[in-house]
């Protein structure tokens, strides 16, 4: 089942004009960016290889997947629905391709999720509201996308993120005073939208922020 994703994949993609392909006569762990471990695949690292293509559905089905990295590619077409179903995900990948429509709701059941990485694409609608659930999430990078709405007050308790990134998107409403709550943060940037209101006086309990990027917006205030 798992060699069978990989192959849709493949084909959905342009394997046969990737930089660097698979033999697809060889076994599966000897292909370019593939981890197998006990059977399983767990790791995809595809990222600058040349994918052009969308990414199928069948995706969904290499359950033990950890990582998925297809960063700088030309990858189309929307992220799998289903992703939430690769429960094993600690880092996902998918920057610097021109992935459209929005942001699975079920992005949010990946417990395991460490890393987000999807700026620079051509994502659009709001931001899941339940992305608070991802207790884990260390890095969120979003920027460069056509996002809008408000921030999701869930987001306001990843107590474990240390990089929030939602620069040059299209968000609106204020940056509320939980995000006084994000202790562990260490760049936050926000530049780059409509966002309204006043900066929160909360953000002076944020002691590991190193950097803060706030400038092209509406803020107003003190």
């Amino acid at each position: 089942v798992e060699k069978e994703a990989l192959l849709k994949l493949y084909e959905a993609t342009n394997g046969n004009q990737w930089t660097v392909k698979w033999d697809l006569t060889k076994p599966v762990n000897t292909w370019h960016g593939v981890v197998v471990q006990e059977e399983k695949v767990v790791e995809i690292n595809l990222a600058g290889n040349n994918l052009v293509g969308v990414l199928p559905a069948v995706l969904v089905e290499l359950t033990s997947l950890q990582v998925l990295d297809l960063h700088k590619n030309q990858i189309t077409g929307g992220i799998p629905l289903g992703i939430g179903d690769l429960k094993k995900l600690r880092i996902l990948k998918l920057s610097f391709n021109k992935l459209s429509g929005s942001i699975p709701e079920s992005v949010c059941g990946l417990k395991n999720l460490q890393k987000i990485e999807l700026f620079m694409n051509r994502l659009s609608g709001n931001l899941p509201e339940q992305v608070g659930n991802l207790k884990r999430l260390e890095v969120f990078s979003v920027y460069n996308n056509e996002l809008i709405g408000q921030i999701p007050s869930s987001l306001y308790a990843l107590k474990s993120l240390k990089i929030l990134l939602l620069n040059s998107n299209r968000f609106t409403g204020g940056l509320s005073s939980e995000v006084g709550n994000l202790t562990a943060l260490e760049n936050l940037s926000l530049f780059d939208n409509m966002l309204v209101g006043e900066v929160p006086l909360t953000i002076e309990k944020m002691n590991n922020l190193k950097e803060m990027n706030i400038s092209y917006n509406r803020f107003e205030g003190l």
